[in-house]
């Protein structure tokens, strides 16, 4: 198996005991230690600032170091926080635990979206990053079915589930490390992808030592205007990353309490919801994967932010219809793998500091998925479901007005 067949393998089976962790987490602080929406919403949304922060220290001081070490390390760390996180019952002790083990993934997945995306061109850069957008949604879209299953036999079998996860992880970084760790393909990150976008030909050999001060004067600016449009479109890929996965912060953490609460489901059923909208997920990502018209497009980005927030409307009118219920967050699922694609493509495509770029790709990921517990939980006790999905849907229509602003100052300076 090659280097990144065993990346994309941990990364599926990694994303799979998160999965299974975090959608029992809402209901073993509910069952176990009564606490409210509001409540488990802050417990979920500090695990996600853990995350931040671990992306921010991998980004500021770790990037240098070599990710055989840091991963495994990383994933030791997870498996005890997560052992402990089922022995105990004091509540301060049970979110230090999953801190801990938000944390810990703040340092597996920067380096081994690092590590796939080193050295690939365009064509093989779009084309790893849909495998491995498959592979950890794979995990994430077993994990709610497995973790519901599970967790309404037994809340025991969740754990033991996640330890044997994460034992094999650790089990394929061994072998990884073990065929590849001589060679040159497992060695010191290069600093780019060397991916372009593209633009005008810059003049070379005679010509360019003939060419005019005007000429020269024109190509700097033109190489500016190139550097400012990469930038450009990392931000709008981060603001996509947001808008995703605040979306996905409310339906992962918060809506399963709604589902079961207030509608009268089972946790099985809120588990079903969630593995529909993975697989609409997997779908995009698919689809995605062989279009290329979202490369670099400023108006698709205005496009998909328009839709995921009318996507929140329509949660707002659907009251307590379970086949609406199934419908939107099928279609949420296609387009959310757009907006993770638009940020993780985005990011990796200038050739300038990609680890630092897929390190505040997390970080926007999380500060997402952060907002949209917290936010939904405190939104979800005081305004109910349709007050929550109405909030987030003006913070999205917000988002696609900056989005506009941003495409009409660059034309400006075209």
């Amino acid at each position: 198996m090659k280097k990144n067949g065993y990346l994309f393998a941990c990364s599926f089976i990694f994303s799979l005991s998160l999965s299974i962790l975090g959608f029992s987490l809402i209901y073993l602080l509910t069952d176990r230690l009564g606490f409210s929406p509001a409540k488990v919403g802050t417990y979920i949304a500090l695990g996600s600032l853990c995350y931040f922060l671990c992306c921010n220290i991998y980004q500021h001081f770790c990037t240098h170091l070599m990710p055989q070490t840091i991963i495994p390390t990383a994933i030791s760390i997870c498996l005890l926080a997560s052992i402990l996180l089922a022995l105990v019952r004091n509540p301060l002790i049970v979110g230090i635990a999953y801190c801990i083990i938000q944390g810990s993934s703040g340092f597996f997945w920067p380096p081994v979206m690092a590590w796939f995306t080193q050295g690939l061109n365009e064509e093989e850069l779009n084309r790893d990053i849909s495998r491995f957008n498959l592979c950890w949604m794979g995990g994430g879209l077993l994990g709610p079915l497995v973790g519901g299953v599970l967790y309404h036999a037994n809340s025991i079998l969740n754990f033991l589930a996640i330890y044997a996860c994460l034992v094999l992880v650790l089990y394929l970084l061994w072998r990884l490390s073990a065929r590849h760790g001589e060679s040159a393909d497992s060695g010191a990150l290069v600093a780019g992808t060397g991916v372009e976008i593209p633009h005008a030909p810059v003049e070379t050999g005679a010509s360019l030592k003939a060419a005019s001060v005007e000429a020269e004067r024109l190509e700097s600016r033109r190489e500016l205007l190139r550097e400012r449009s990469l930038k450009l479109f990392k931000y709008r890929g981060w603001m996509s990353a947001f808008c995703g996965n605040a979306f996905s912060g409310i339906l992962a953490n918060i809506f399963p309490l709604y589902i079961r609460d207030v509608l009268g489901y089972t946790e099985g059923t809120a588990g079903m919801l969630l593995l529909f909208r993975g697989i609409a997920a997997l779908i995009g990502f698919a689809v995605f994967a062989r279009l290329k018209f979202w490369h670099f497009n400023r108006k698709w980005f205005v496009l998909i932010h328009s839709i995921v927030a009318a996507l929140a409307l329509l949660f707002v009118f659907s009251g307590k219809n379970i086949f609406m219920y199934f419908i939107v967050i099928f279609i949420n699922g296609f387009f959310y793998a757009g907006c993770y694609n638009n940020s993780i493509f985005h990011s990796s495509a200038e050739k300038k500091n990609v680890k630092a770029n897929l390190a505040l790709h997390e970080i926007f990921l999380s500060v997402g998925s952060m907002s949209g517990a917290f936010g939904g939980g405190l939104c979800y006790q005081r305004f109910g479901m349709g007050g929550t999905f109405f909030a987030l849907s003006l913070i999205l229509f917000a988002i696609v007005a900056i989005n506009i602003i941003l495409n009409r100052l660059e034309n400006q300076t075209i």
